[in-house]
């Protein structure tokens, strides 16, 4: 069965040996590298997801613990139907939740405060793949939002491929990012990257 094959030449490591750095193989980064080198592929790093009905404190610890600000929703059959971000749940979105509905905090799931998923700005994986990291932000400042999700076809229909965050791509380019409304312009992109320092 293995003849056609070969045997590959092996060679051996010195002492103290370290694993290399995660970077995408783009070490610096600048505007017109390709995008998919800032894009979170769900084809290499699993999605970090939860239900729509998991209460919004734990979801709040679960990104805590995944070290991430965003989770994608979904239902008993795994079907995603929103995105719930840090944001979402320490923001005004809660208080008015409340106030509109009646209910408890602690009533509150994620289902009640995430984005559907038919309202979350989608680009397909070609385009990214035609596109620079200049591009993505371009595009993000036009929308007004923090992320933007990826598709591709699996099994011949639309999935989540991956997504893009700002702030993890400002992360990437070490340039100070604030999440505030009214604070994603792609002016402020194109001044940090010219002087300044990532602060948090």
């Amino acid at each position: 069965m293995l003849e056609k094959y070969k045997s590959i030449a092996l060679g051996s490591l010195p002492e103290n040996t370290k694993c290399v750095n995660p970077d995408r193989g783009f070490k610096e980064l600048s505007l017109d590298e390709p995008a998919i080198a800032v894009m979170t592929d769900h084809r290499l790093e699993k999605a970090n997801m939860c239900l729509g009905n998991k209460s919004i404190d734990r979801a709040m610890k679960q990104m805590a613990e995944n070290n991430t600000n965003m989770l994608l929703v979904t239902n008993e059959d795994q079907v995603v139907i929103g995105l719930i971000t840090s944001a979402d749940i320490s923001g005004e979105k809660p208080i008015q939740y409340v106030q509109e509905s009646g209910k408890n905090r602690d009533q509150l799931c994620v289902r009640h405060l995430m984005t559907s998923i038919d309202a979350m700005p989608t680009m397909e994986i070609s385009s990214v793949l035609d596109s620079c990291i200049g591009d993505v932000l371009h595009t993000l400042n036009d929308i007004g939002s923090e992320f933007m999700l990826v598709s591709s076809l699996q099994d011949g229909v639309p999935a989540i491929r991956g997504i893009f965050s700002a702030r993890s791509i400002a992360r990437s380019l070490k340039i100070f990012f604030d999440p505030s409304p009214g604070a994603k312009t792609f002016a402020d992109f194109t001044k940090a990257l010219h002087g300044s320092v990532l602060t948090h």
